[in-house]
């Protein structure tokens, strides 16, 4: 795992090579789960000019902290790009 991963600790967002959709990694701190740690990973679509309104969020998911580190570790790869937050 390199340093960029690791990052992924309380929340970050990335937006898509083409600015048309972004993803928010979230610490999930009222994890019931005494073993693993969960990280929430919202996704929402960029509508209208970029920046003018929120992303319209479309899907929430609840994921292993390592899985959202790899989701994320994927997205970076492909050519996503740390974000100020949208929303």
């Amino acid at each position: 795992m390199d340093e960029d991963s690791r990052k992924v600790t309380e929340e970050v967002w990335l937006i898509c090579p083409n600015s048309t959709e972004v993803r928010r990694f979230t610490k999930n701190k009222n994890n019931k789960d005494k073993f693993f740690e969960y990280m929430f990973v919202d996704s929402g679509i960029i509508i209208g000019v970029l920046g003018a309104k929120p992303p319209l969020m479309k899907t929430r998911k609840e994921i292993k902290i390592e899985a959202a580190r790899k989701e994320y570790q994927q997205l970076i790869i492909s050519g996503w790009q740390v974000t100020i937050p949208k929303w």
